[in-house]
């Protein structure tokens, strides 16, 4: 029980963070930082993918209408993210991890699939917000552009996310 509230708590901090990330560091109109992909994968895989996408279709909305920028633009790039999440790490992990019902973690399971898994998230993410965002109004190469420099800075943003979600075990 210690360890769900430990979990709330570190979510809410990092919702938290995220919220002064949207609302003060504004460093280029290049780079989108966003560390929700990362706390959307840490939700455990004994929460169905409906509770998930709720709580990532809440936690996008606070951040939308707290944070700066279109109110459900980040909650229409977070939900798939939800609805992807169980599906994604069967496929990179296998059945076991969503059968046992067992937390990812950097430390117990293989780094690089666990890297391979928020990567595959993040880049999710950043492509359908950039592609709202813009909507249009901006030509393709740019968009493609912001991308590029979002991705590699977003990815450490949400490993440093997913590290505090998902600490090591103490033995």
């Amino acid at each position: 029980m210690k360890e769900n509230n430990n979990s709330v708590v570190s979510y809410l901090l990092l919702v938290i963070i995220q919220l002064v990330i949207c609302n003060y560091l504004y460093i280029s109109p290049l780079l989108t930082l966003s560390m929700l992909p990362a706390l959307v994968l840490s939700i455990p895989p004994k929460i169905r993918t409906p509770w998930a996408m709720l709580i990532a279709f809440v936690t996008a909305l606070v951040v939308d209408f707290l944070g700066d920028g279109l109110p459900g633009l980040n909650a229409l790039a977070l939900v798939p993210v939800a609805l992807v999440r169980n599906p994604l790490l069967v496929a990179i992990f296998g059945p076991d991890i969503v059968e046992r019902e067992e937390r990812l973690s950097v430390h117990r399971d293989d780094p690089f699939r666990t890297g391979g898994a928020l990567l595959i998230v993040t880049a999710m993410f950043l492509a359908v917000y950039i592609f709202a965002d813009n909507a249009g109004s901006r030509p393709f190469l740019f968009n493609l552009l912001r991308f590029a420099v979002s991705l590699p800075s977003s990815f450490v943003v949400c490993l440093l996310a997913f590290n505090v979600m998902n600490p090591k075990e103490r033995r």
